[in-house]
């Protein structure tokens, strides 16, 4: 019988693995400017394109000399001479609007008015093109597709090629409307007073939702600080109830700049609506809400992102625009902050470059704040957004 005797197998002792550290294989400045060396060499000259005429605007305001032809970047001395200038002759009022000049160049006036101008007009376009919008994207009625047809070829159209027919417009306006109807504060408080508590107790007793309560203490507060305005300023003072239409009016001009963009503006948001989809609308019709419910909860919530871009173009655009009020308003006090700058420049070699130069940093200051002030609102849009 054979037996097999099996020999105990001792594993050799390992050897201990010697930790080698690798130095950084570093890519070759060839190699890197060839991957990624060369744009950040372009991006550092698209900014400093961008950034050095907002420099030299800068300098500028602050040098004592006005040419420039002999202007240099960095000026030899500096002064704030162009901004205070800007302001001379001008004392703050408690009124609209809140100074009152006596200089030929009534800049803070003319700031104020296009803020107004831009902040109204670019207000009362979007809410037209928010519904617009809605309407032909979710509603389905006679003439729909030859209604968006039509606007869309209307906008092909440059509006300063209508600058006759607008003019005698306005010209027939300013003979129908021809002084603004005021009334004293009083007239306007009370009314308003009863109509905001009546809607309050109304609310309280049929246990409104909370999001309309809000709205209404919103309005109660408003008429509680409007009466305390009327307590302050007097009886005297005069609310304007109907205001003047016509050439030299501010409500002229916001007049034709509603026409000017709600056509585009109403395209795009009717875009962004139609990316959202119709289930939502179904659900809330299953729950019994409205059309007008539909659209404040669901669909104006959800198209935040274009919204809040479309305002900040718009009323840039407003801001600056300079055709439609050169030709339509003539009133120095009635100017706009594009349309007065001009009167700065009295010819090639007598401009007070300094002073335009001041207005300007002056006059960017609002599109700036307003960019600050949205940009939260838009990233937190944009990210709540509806993809589909």
């Amino acid at each position: 019988m054979a037996t097999y005797e099996h020999e105990a197998t001792v594993p050799a002792p390992r050897e201990e693995a010697q930790v080698v550290t690798a130095r950084p294989n570093r890519p070759s400045f060839r190699r890197w400017f060839r991957e990624t060396g060369w744009r950040h060499i372009a991006a550092l000259l698209g900014v400093a394109f961008a950034l050095f005429p907002i420099a030299w605007i800068l300098t500028s305001s602050v040098n004592t000399l006005d040419s420039l032809t002999t202007v240099k970047f960095w000026p030899a001395e500096t002064t704030w001479a162009n901004y205070t200038g800007l302001f001379e002759g001008c004392t703050w009022d408690f009124g609209f609007p809140p100074f009152v000049c006596e200089s030929s160049t009534p800049f803070p006036n003319w700031l104020f008015n296009s803020i107004k101008i831009a902040l109204i007009a670019s207000s009362a376009q979007l809410v037209m093109s928010a519904l617009a919008a809605y309407s032909f994207s979710r509603l389905r009625w006679k003439g729909r597709r030859f209604g968006l047809i039509s606007i869309l070829l209307i906008q092909m159209f440059p509006q300063f090629l209508a600058f006759v027919a607008i003019f005698l417009l306005l010209d027939t306006l300013e003979t129908t409307f021809p002084a603004a109807r005021q009334a004293p504060i009083w007239v306007v408080v009370i009314p308003l007073l009863v109509i905001a508590i009546g809607a309050y107790a109304i609310g309280r007793m049929r246990n409104w939702e909370k999001d309309r309560m809000r709205w209404i203490l919103w309005f109660v507060g408003g008429a509680l600080a409007f009466g305390a305005l009327a307590i302050y300023v007097g009886s005297d003072f005069g609310v304007t109830v109907f205001p003047k239409i016509g050439l030299n009016t501010h409500t002229g001009l916001i007049m034709v700049y509603l026409g000017g963009a709600v056509g585009v503006n109403t395209w795009l948001i009717k875009g962004f609506m139609d990316s959202i989809p119709t289930s939502l609308d179904e659900a809330a019709r299953v729950d019994g809400a409205t059309d007008w419910d539909i659209f404040a909860k669901i669909i104006f919530p959800l198209t935040q992102p274009i919204l809040i871009v479309i305002f900040i173009i718009t009323f840039i655009g407003l801001y600056n625009e300079f055709i439609l009020a050169q030709v339509l308003v003539n009133d120095v006090d009635q100017f706009t902050y594009a349309t007065g700058l001009n009167l700065f420049i009295d010819s090639q070699y007598t401009a007070k470059w300094g002073r335009i130069s001041a207005a300007a940093v002056i006059g960017a200051a609002p599109i700036v704040v307003l960019f600050l002030i949205m940009q939260d609102r838009i990233v937190s849009a944009l990210q709540g957004a509806v993809k589909g």
